[in-house]
């Protein structure tokens, strides 16, 4: 095994790993209020226009916060902090549901912006953590894309065709 092609290897291990890592791993997005986690399941409900490309993680989306919130109301303690545990992709589409909002009132508008006040900044956090995760495995990417053409380049290199003299 040649240098570039051990090096190849390790790349792909690499992001073998990491790639795993960040689909299991799980963001978490606080709340000072149980309250407001039905109000976001609310806003995903009845004030989201979803579209064919989002609808699915929307759903997904949806029903974790359902589920961990159910989890929350039925614990036997009371926690400072009420935490849901959302994927990358999750979190994603919370993200986005977070940033086209429409809506028509007052009441309305005061109730998106105390949920938003509450969640933005555990949002934006997790949001950096996903894209520097996101980064790595670009930049990994592009280091295996690099090596490939190496490898590429070496063997050509070693396989010139001889061309044979034409006798006429």
């Amino acid at each position: 095994m040649t240098n570039l092609e051990q090096k190849r290897k390790e790349i792909v291990e690499n992001l073998d790993q990491l790639q795993v890592e960040s689909s299991e791993k799980r963001f978490n997005i606080n709340f000072d209020d149980i309250k407001m986690i039905k109000t976001l399941m609310e806003h995903l409900n009845k004030g989201y226009t979803w579209k064919t490309a989002n609808a699915a993680v929307l759903v997904t989306l949806y029903d974790q916060l359902k589920s961990q919130h159910k989890e929350l109301v039925n614990a036997e303690e009371t926690p400072e902090v009420y935490s849901i545990a959302l994927r990358g992709h999750e979190l994603n589409a919370l993200y986005q549901a977070l940033l086209n909002v429409e809506g028509v009132g007052i009441a309305s508008a005061r109730r998106f912006i105390t949920m938003l006040t509450q969640v933005g900044q555990t949002v934006g956090e997790a949001m950096e953590e996903l894209a520097a995760n996101n980064t790595e495995i670009n930049a990994l990417h592009t280091q295996l894309s690099e090596i490939e053409a190496e490898i590429k380049a070496e063997n050509a290199e070693e396989v010139e065709p001889e061309l044979e003299a034409s006798s006429k």
